[in-house]
């Protein structure tokens, strides 16, 4: 209940606590600051367009359908494996860099939330490109 009506916020935000946030839906953001801003109904709708040209839209459903395709790669890899991979080099080929590539993507879905982006007028530069400072995957 707690957790549906503060969005996680009741247990403030730390790395520690990254976790207990919902996450993937720019009406979370939109929710978040008309309650702790004090934006109004006009200002949100305003806020709902900067994060759609942005970008941000897109990239909070790029991330959906990637875990989605996850999950599909990793059902294709168990029907190959139950069908049973008999001594064909090809199919053992093509089994092998399923699973490459099923790893590689579960990698990036189960990265460290708690990644920061510097303010882009202070930002620290390392040879003409901005940091992102967060855990390594």
């Amino acid at each position: 209940m707690a957790r549906e009506r503060f969005g996680g916020w009741e247990h403030g935000l730390s790395p520690e606590t990254i976790n207990n946030f919902r996450q993937n839906s720019p009406e979370l953001v939109i929710e978040d600051a008309r309650r702790m801003l004090g934006l109004t109904a006009q200002q949100g709708e305003t806020l709902r367009d900067i994060l759609l040209a942005r970008g941000i839209n897109k990239w909070l459903k790029a991330r959906r359908d990637l875990i989605a395709l996850k999950c599909e790669l990793k059902g294709a890899i168990h029907r190959i494996c139950a069908a049973g991979v008999k001594g064909n080099a090809a199919q053992k080929a093509y089994l092998k860099a399923l699973m490459t590539v099923q790893g590689r993507i579960r990698a990036i879905c189960h990265q460290a939330r708690w990644v920061e982006w510097p303010h882009l007028r202070t930002a620290a530069k390392a040879d003409g490109r901005y940091v992102v400072r967060g855990p390594s995957a």
